[in-house]
């Protein structure tokens, strides 16, 4: 078994392996292939499929680090306010004492006392006045 995992771990050596947008393939991968298996049975979805997962293989395994680098830092940048979204709601709904919102003008999170009322909020960034429930 100690010969196995040195073995792959000398393949893996120089290769790129796992970052955030492997995970979303694979993830996208296990989801579509329950799917397909249950509800629909389509061709077309299964080969959208092993082509995500091969995609996701050749991610894993490219020796293009530089490549594979760019390609999730554009994920990343494309994904941004969705994940900032969601990481304000996780905030919101974890802490029950405070607040957080998103300045409007450059997007910085503020956290605020929670149950004051309706609040003047001041970015400590730009300095901008925005007014909400907290």
């Amino acid at each position: 078994m100690d010969k196995l995992r040195r073995s792959i771990q000398s393949f893996m050596i120089g290769r790129y392996g796992h970052d955030q947008l492997n995970f979303v393939l694979l993830i996208s991968y296990f989801i579509l292939s329950i799917l397909n298996s249950i509800f629909f049975r389509n061709q077309i979805i299964n080969t959208i499929n092993i082509f995500i997962f091969i995609i996701a293989l050749y991610r894993s395994l490219s020796k293009k680090i530089s490549a594979r680098r760019k390609e999730n830092q554009i994920y990343l940048k494309w994904t941004k306010p969705l994940r900032r979204r969601v990481s304000v709601l996780q905030n919101n709904l974890t802490d029950r004492q405070h607040k957080v919102y998103i300045c409007p003008q450059c997007n910085t999170k503020v956290r605020v006392p929670s149950k004051r009322g309706k609040i003047a909020i001041t970015c400590p960034s730009c300095r901008r006045e925005f007014t909400k429930r907290s």
